[in-house]
This record gives structure tokens, sequence and C-alpha cells, in this order.
């Protein structure tokens, strides 16, 4: 009588002989019947080749094994919770699938104007609708840029359904860390049981509204952080800096890390009131000479090898292929207060700087001025050539029209140009907006140019500069389609953009 193949114990033993027979061979061992399965093979005859007969027998022993596995039950997940905000009006929703599944501007623009609904959704206080929750948390695991902000509006339903799956992990974490960054009073607990990856945001974005407690948080943790956290937070630290940094980055000096002694010694670049600049002021004043009868010619002696104080200020190996004097001579004057040069010449920025000629020294005073954001000195550096980085130490209008000259300048030289756009904040104000549109429409390169520069259009451009651009749109016809199509997408973003701020109003 052949046991049922629901018996564990038949099957496990039959089982077992097919391993048998495969262990040992066929020419030793026959495989068993398949009669433990309610199975008998076509030919009754019981001649078919033994190795026929094992392959048939593990193949459907094996088949037996998986279809005849029982799940184990699973545990019921907890109710979710109720939301606490209330969901997007549909005018809204509408948008934030259009955005989804289908962007205006194209895929490589779908990430900003998420980032703009996601935004606009948390300003307004209200929340994605639950049907849309897995693809959000799909695009946001894709996309770093947007997991910060979409933790903040997926509300309590998409925190339970992020706990459903282990790619959606990271909503818990960055929750957290919206939540704590959002705060006040941060409690520096709850701030040191972050993963090191959030906690760096938190820095910065507290750095910018209250960097006094931002640099609590930094302290708290410091001694027991490792030397890549340290640097990670002493970086956030570029943003509010101020007098109050500086016993921090002074300690810093003495790290054992050369990583974090290098940030804390470009950070006290920018503190020129600090007790770092006046060791570097006494160091140059002696390297700074006034020359000739009327004192009108100016000259720069390099320095000796630094002192182990030197060392800790900063002026440690040069790069490669830089002189070693000459790198000393750049941080020490990257570092010490700009008065020495004028108290030196007794003579305004701009004639200080004409009499200058020193290549290590104009180094040193380009990151001095970058670090300080010093308009003035900008203002004149650049007069002498144009730097990018000196350009956000400008007022907003003046560093506009400067950016504005130098696109002119540039002409067709598409790296130039682009540079140039690269340093103005967005968004930009209306006559920039439309002059920029004007130039870039003059130039023989403007598909090359529109095409490299379409980030910085999408974040920049004002609705003011949208007219300009159909106009230019319905003049440009059929002659050029890949502009025409950079065109099209800048006017669908503009757009959508709109369209998504009205919406939440």
């Amino acid at each position: 009588m052949t046991e049922h193949p629901t018996t564990p114990t038949g099957f496990d033993a039959w089982w077992r002989e097919v391993g048998n027979a495969a262990l040992v061979g066929t020419a030793r061992r026959s495989a068993p019947t398949l009669d433990v399965l309610g199975v008998r093979r076509p030919d009754a005859s019981g001649d078919a080749p033994r190795e026929a007969a094992l392959l048939d027998a593990a193949a459907l022993g094996a088949a037996a094994l998986q279809s005849g596995r029982v799940s184990h039950p699973a545990d019921t997940p907890p109710t979710a919770p109720a939301d606490a905000r209330p969901e997007a009006s549909r005018l809204a929703v509408q948008l934030l699938e259009l955005v989804m599944t289908q962007p205006p501007a194209g895929a490589q623009q779908r990430p900003a104007l998420l980032i703009h609904w996601l935004r606009e959704c948390d300003a307004g206080g209200h929340r994605v609708p639950h049907a849309l929750l897995p693809t959000l948390l799909d695009l946001a695991t894709a996309q770093r840029s947007l997991r910060r902000v979409a933790a903040r509006v997926v509300d309590e339903r998409g925190l339970w359904l992020a706990g459903q799956r282990p790619d959606w992990s990271w909503v818990i974490d960055a929750a957290a860390g919206a939540d704590v960054s959002a705060e006040p009073d941060i409690d520096p607990d709850d701030w040191a049981r972050l993963p090191s990856a959030e906690r760096v945001p938190v820095v910065a974005s507290l750095r910018a509204r209250d960097p006094d407690a931002a640099r609590h948080l930094v302290e708290s943790t410091w001694s027991t952080d490792a030397a890549r956290d340290r640097r990670a937070h002493l970086e956030a630290f570029r943003v509010g800096l101020g007098p109050a940094d500086e016993p921090l980055l002074e300690r810093a000096l003495d790290d054992r890390s050369a990583g974090v002694r290098d940030v804390a010694a470009d950070l006290l670049d920018g503190l020129p009131g600090s007790a770092r600049a006046a060791r570097m002021a006494e160091r140059l004043r002696p390297l700074v000479h006034t020359t000739g009868m009327l004192r009108r010619g100016l000259e720069v002696t390099l320095p000796d090898e630094p002192d182990v104080a030197g060392r800790r200020d900063g002026l440690g190996k040069p790069p490669p292929r830089r002189s070693a004097r000459g790198w000393w001579l750049e941080r020490i004057v990257a570092g010490a207060p700009l008065e020495v040069w004028t108290d030196t010449t007794g003579a305004d920025v701009a004639t200080t700087l004409g009499r200058l000629a020193d290549d290590d020294a104009l180094l040193g005073l380009r990151r001095a001025v970058t670090a300080r954001r010093d308009a003035v000195w900008a203002a004149a550096l650049l007069r002498r050539g144009w730097d990018a980085a000196l350009v956000p130490a400008l007022p907003r209008a003046e560093r506009e029209a400067v950016v504005l000259d130098r696109v002119k300048a540039s002409g067709d030289k598409v790296g130039e140009v682009v540079g140039a756009i690269a340093t103005l904040d967005a968004p930009w104000s209306p006559d920039t907006s439309v002059a920029l549109v004007g130039r870039l429409r003059q130039a023989r390169t403007a598909s090359t140019l529109v095409s490299y520069a379409m980030p910085h259009l999408v974040a920049g451009l004002h609705p003011a500069a949208l007219d300009a651009l159909e106009r230019w749109q319905r003049a440009l016809g059929d002659a050029d389609r890949a502009l025409a199509t950079h065109l099209r997408n800048l006017l669908q973003f503009h757009s959508v953009k709109r369209s998504i701020s009205e919406a939440f109003r």
C-alpha cells in the first residue's frame, strides 16, 4: 500500500533515498519508485534508465517539497495611527501626480518640482494623500535630496508604512532629524541618538537660525565623535560663523585628525578678530614693506620655515607642485586681518592692490576675502581678474551686475558663461532674469549654453522672464529643435511651479 504523500515520515525517508542514490551513483543504487508521491512512471514496464529515474525523482520531489511547504503565519502589523495633518487639496494632489508620473519639464527636472511641492505642502501644514505614499517613498529612496522634506509630509500613515519595508527605513531617521531640526530647543540626547548621516543636516539647519545652539550640540559629543563626524560638523560652521565659535576652533587646531585641523584653520581665516588672526598678523607685518621715496612700491618677502606654533596654525606641508615658502605666505595672508595691508601702505584698498604683484600674496588675499565676504576687497580683486569665489561677497545688486558683465564679456564661451551664472543665488531679480535671457538669446552657442545652464535657469529664473522665453521660442520655430525643447521645458517647469504655489494658497 502506498503511503500518502502528506505523511512527513514516509516522504522524508523517500527523499533521503533519493539523496543516497545521487550520492553513491545509480550504478550502485537505484532511485526509489515514485509511489510515495502517488505517481507512476508512464512506462509501466519499469525499464527506464536508472539515470532518468533518478532525475525524475529529484525533480518531482523538489516540486513536492516546494508546494507542500506550510508558511508560518505572519504577525499582523499594528494599526496605523491617525494622521495629524489634513490631506493636500485636490488640485495640489493632481499636480503631485503629474510631477511624479509625467514630469512636465522632463525627468531631470522632476526632483526640483517635487522638492518645491513638498516644501509648499509642509509650509501649508498638509500631508501627501495615502494613495501616493508608496510612489513618493520609492522616489525618495532613489533620490536622497527628497528624503528630508518628504519625511515631513508623509505624516503618521507614511511612518507606519515605512516600517513595513526595510528599504523605506530611512523615513524614520529622516523624520526624526527633521523634527529635531525644526525644534527651537533641541535636546542634545535626542540629537546624539540620531545616525551620523542625519546629525549633520540638523547642525547645518540649526546654524542658519541659532549658531550657538548648533555649536553646543557639536560640543556635547565632540570627545566621543569619530574624526569623520567632527570634520563634517565643523564644515557646517561655515554658515553663521562668528567669534563665539573661536574656542572650539582653537581646540580643533590640536585635534589628532589632520582633516579636522585643516577645516578649523580654514574657518579661522574667516575670523579676522581671532587670536589666530593676531598671530598671523605678527608673522605678516615683517614680510610686507613699502619701497621708494614716496612709499608707492610694495614688496613681499617669503617667510622662513615655521616653528611649532606656526605649524599648529596651519603652516604645514604644501600641496603638490607648490613651493613651501610660497604656500606658507599664502596661508599667513589668508589668516591675517586685511587691515595689515592698508596700514602698511597708508592707501585705500584699490590703491594697495594696484601696488601688489606677488602671486602667492594675492592668492592668500582671495582666500581671506572669500572667507570673510568683504565686499570692498572683493570688488577691488574682481577688477584685477575674475574669480567666481569672490562674487558671493558682493551685495546682491552689485553681484548680479558683475555676473551680467561677465556673461557679456565671455561671449560664446560656454564654461565661462555657465560658471558666472552659477555664482548667483536663486531666485534672481526680474531685471537680471530678463537681461540674462536676452544675452543668452544673442549668443551663437545659445543651444549649448541653455542646455548646460538649465539647472540654474530652473532654480533662479524669475517669472518676469517667461514672456521673453515665449517670444524666443516662437521666433525660433523649427530652426533649432534641441533649443526649442529646452525652452519649452523651462516654460513648462516654471508654469507648473507657479501652479503648485497657487494650489497651496
